[in-house]
């Protein structure tokens, strides 16, 4: 592995973990390039011809690299610096251990499954991008609900009011979906995760589907606005008869899997499983 760019949380700590891994990437002989994750250079990043996303940052990080990564084909690994790590498995301590059998290809490559999201507004279908974790339709006012109409391969399946709806991948099933009590996916399952947000007919209840099925969101409420949110970073507000349509996308994510931890591990971790 002759190429890799160091994808960097905007941070001091970040920085800090990056100079300690820094030796590693000379002694075996690599072309690295730093890049910090702000939001205004993100855009303009075309990692073509790198053989590795070197992610150090927290899980936040690891999403803004994935959807850059994922078109290129490039695989990433992540250095925790943030809070939780559920993405970026490797500890700062664990980095001189792990990322040289990376180098080495001793390490083996996961394909996560993506979401490619669509707003339809006045029948113009507009392409937002794929995700890694999840597509959250939500209410924009504190003191509202939302009704959200639910369609799967065109066949309405339920209406929900409440604070809004998510639609997850196995890899965000983890996040905002297991806050509001869906269950977990493992991440290398092909499947998409619907979870209601606070409904208030009981009975609404979390749906797993196949990964070929497509889900669309429709905003049925009266003047009340919704906001789409993309992973947790994008985000965009949400009209009366707006649909946001959710299918597998034509990228995977490719991460590479912690030598030494298991899924499951990882869950004992840090969701405190004892």
């Amino acid at each position: 592995m002759r190429r890799v760019l160091v994808f960097l949380k905007d941070s001091k700590k970040a920085l800090e973990t990056f100079k300690l891994i820094e030796p590693i990437l000379k002694d075996y002989g690599v072309y690295y390039k730093k890049f910090i994750n702000r939001r205004n250079f993100v855009k303009k990043l075309r990692p073509v011809n790198y053989e590795l996303f070197l992610v150090i940052g927290g899980d936040g990080t690891f999403l803004s690299g994935a959807r850059i990564a994922s078109r290129y084909g490039i695989p990433l690994i992540g250095i925790n610096e943030g809070r939780f790590g559920f993405l970026t498995e490797v500890k700062k301590e664990e980095a001189r251990e792990v990322l040289p059998l990376v180098l080495e290809g001793k390490v083996s490559i996961q394909e996560r499954l993506m979401i490619d999201v669509f707003l339809k507004r006045r029948n113009k279908l507009k392409y937002l991008g794929n995700y890694l974790n999840d597509a959250v339709v939500s209410k924009s006012s504190i003191a509202r609900v939302i009704r959200t109409e639910v369609f799967v391969n065109n066949e309405k399946i339920v209406e929900v009011f409440g604070d809004g709806v998510i639609l997850s991948t196995p890899t965000g099933s983890t996040a905002y979906a297991l806050s509001a009590g869906g269950p977990i996916l493992y991440p290398e399952s092909r499947n998409l995760l619907f979870v209601p947000i606070c409904p208030h007919t009981l009975s609404n209840r979390p749906l797993v589907l196949p990964s070929e099925f497509t889900i669309t969101f429709k905003m049925a409420s009266g003047n009340t606005e919704g906001y789409l949110t993309l992973d947790g970073q994008e985000g965009t507000y949400l009209k009366r008869d707006d649909e946001v349509v959710i299918k597998a996308s034509r990228y995977v994510c490719k991460t590479f899997a912690h030598p030494y931890k298991t899924f499951f591990g990882i869950l004992r971790e840090k969701l405190r499983w004892g």
